[in-house]
């Protein structure tokens, strides 16, 4: 995974323009070409980005994706933004990258969105305030192949996983 969404690294969310992350791309894709691999031959190329899109970021980003054949984009890190209530909250003028319930809604219209932008050709992974199966369930309808759990693991463990999943099945009755 090229992640180039991280709002804890300075400068790296300016690789997500169209020339600065085709760039990078590339030279990813041809690292890994002169590589050798086993039969099951390399692994897949994913890149993450960021909530905090402008239209234009996540036109440019689908076009790089569908022009270099990425194996996947991972739909979204954490958000620089403070949605409510979270703005409500004294401590939510501090910097860095805000994870979990609140960037859900975000991540799922940047979700959205670049499945109408990649016309569904590339795999999606849906991340961002995943904590239930309904929530899965709810990415899988914006567009996501695959969901990616963080913040509800780190807190929930891996009890959660069942528990997803039979909610998951009920939504799918």
């Amino acid at each position: 995974v090229i992640n180039v969404s991280s709002p804890n690294t300075p400068g790296l969310r300016m690789l997500q323009g169209r020339k600065q992350l085709k760039d990078l791309v590339k030279k990813v894709q041809a690292a890994r070409d002169e590589m050798q691999w086993g039969e099951e031959g390399p692994p897949p190329l994913l890149v993450k980005i960021a909530p905090d899109l402008s239209k234009e970021d996540l036109e440019d980003i689908a076009a790089v994706a569908l022009a270099l054949r990425l194996d996947g984009l991972i739909i979204s890190n954490t958000t620089i933004s403070r949605p409510d209530p979270v703005n409500k909250n004294p401590v939510s003028a501090e910097s860095g990258g805000l994870s979990g319930k609140p960037l859900f809604n975000l991540s799922t219209n940047v979700l959205k969105e670049m499945y109408i932008l990649t016309r569904g050709k590339i795999p999606l992974i849906g991340c961002g305030g995943i904590s239930s199966g309904e929530d899965a369930y709810n990415k899988i309808r914006a567009g996501a192949t695959l969901v990616q759990l963080y913040t509800a693991f780190a807190y929930g463990g891996p009890a959660l996983i069942p528990q997803m999943k039979a909610e998951l099945a009920e939504c799918l009755e």
